[in-house]
């Protein structure tokens, strides 16, 4: 044997080495949490989303899949595993539209598998869609989720370099929880003054969400709520009390979020949960962050104990509904009745 090939059966050996030692680091510290939730720190597991992510999670075990936007990210999948005792993976999308869920939900259906879904106002708004940013965003997550082929998911650059950062955390006794602990301990500190001029339209960094409110069609609606059968629930998170005051006062974002919502609980079989309104949760600003839009971590707690524990609950103690095609309209009108009179200060 020349000593040509000699290093080229080394080099090849090495080669060899590396790439089922960078394998097996990637499989055993899993730090996305593909195999198991437990142990691992919570940024990783709500705070990344990626096309890829996002398929490895759909094609790892699980039963509840949690789809959203950003407000979906301040729910650790180990609440609903405790919860439930039902393996949970978060596959959020920060600033969704309801077409990026929609496609992200029917591959969870696909798989046989149930969402816990959040039907947000913001998400709501088919205006966003002509972001070009959006348009190639859709792109690239549905070119990844229609792959008929499955890569490795344990060997790519960026769980390598996830598995390397959660090694040195370890290493340097950082609690798993680090990121939620910090959104908890945050000041409110926000105010909407200067949210809206006067003719109600948002200010440049907020347009992509309110200005030109356009909502998306029944049928865009309906095909959603078809998804849903009655292991699936649709959730509407709460956001701070002004934000409603708003929604009823600026472009009818109220009664088209409204509207929509009646469609959904109309057209599917899962739960509906509305955390809507003025109550205790949305009324105490120190509960939210980020203007507003974005609850506090700990108040998932509250929210799915309610929602998995709602048998043993006292209506009068609790802060979410489980609305119904007989007491929708009900609800909804009641929760209007509120804001207007909190948007009054008569409360």
């Amino acid at each position: 044997m020349t000593l040509y090939k000699k290093y080229l059966i080394r080099i090849a050996f090495l080669f060899c080495l590396a790439f089922f030692l960078i394998l097996a680091m990637n499989y055993i510290v899993d730090p996305y949490g593909y195999k198991a939730r437990d142990g691992k720190f919570i940024k990783n597991l709500t705070m990344f989303n990626k096309p890829h992510v996002t398929k490895a999670r759909i094609n790892s075990e699980g039963y509840y899949f949690l789809i959203g936007s950003s407000r979906m990210a301040r729910i650790d999948p180990n609440v609903i595993e405790g919860l439930t005792g039902k393996e949970a993976h978060n596959i959020k999308l920060d600033g969704a539209t309801l077409t990026e869920n929609k496609l992200i939900a029917s591959k969870v259906k696909e798989r046989g598998n149930f969402f816990i879904y959040s039907f947000d106002a913001f998400s709501f708004n088919k205006n966003r869609e002509k972001s070009i940013e959006i348009v190639n965003r859709l792109k690239a997550y549905r070119e990844e989720l229609d792959r008929n082929f499955v890569f490795n998911k344990y060997f790519n650059g960026d769980i390598t370099i996830r598995s390397l950062q959660h090694l040195i955390k370890k290493l340097r006794v950082e609690n798993l929880g680090k990121q939620y602990v910090k959104e908890d301990s945050r000041n409110a500190g926000f105010s909407l003054n200067k949210t809206l001029d006067e003719s109600g339209i948002l200010n440049n960094q907020d347009q992509a969400n309110f200005s030109n409110f356009q909502p998306y069609s029944e049928e865009s609606i309906t095909n959603l709520a078809r998804l849903g059968t009655n292991r699936d629930i649709f959730i509407i998170f709460p956001k701070y009390v002004s934000f409603y005051s708003l929604f009823a006062k600026y472009q009818d974002i109220e009664k088209k979020y409204f509207s929509g919502i009646r469609t959904l609980v109309k057209n599917t079989d899962a739960q509906v949960w509305l955390f809507y309104g003025a109550n205790d949760l949305t009324s105490n600003i120190d509960n939210f962050i980020d203007n507003g839009w974005h609850f506090k971590p700990k108040l998932s707690n509250i929210i799915f104990d309610e929602v998995f524990n709602f048998d043993s609950k006292s209506l009068q103690d609790m802060q979410g509904i489980l609305v119904t095609k007989e007491n929708l309209d009900q609800h909804l009108s009641r929760i209007s009745n509120e804001i207007s009179a909190f948007s009054t200060g008569d409360k």
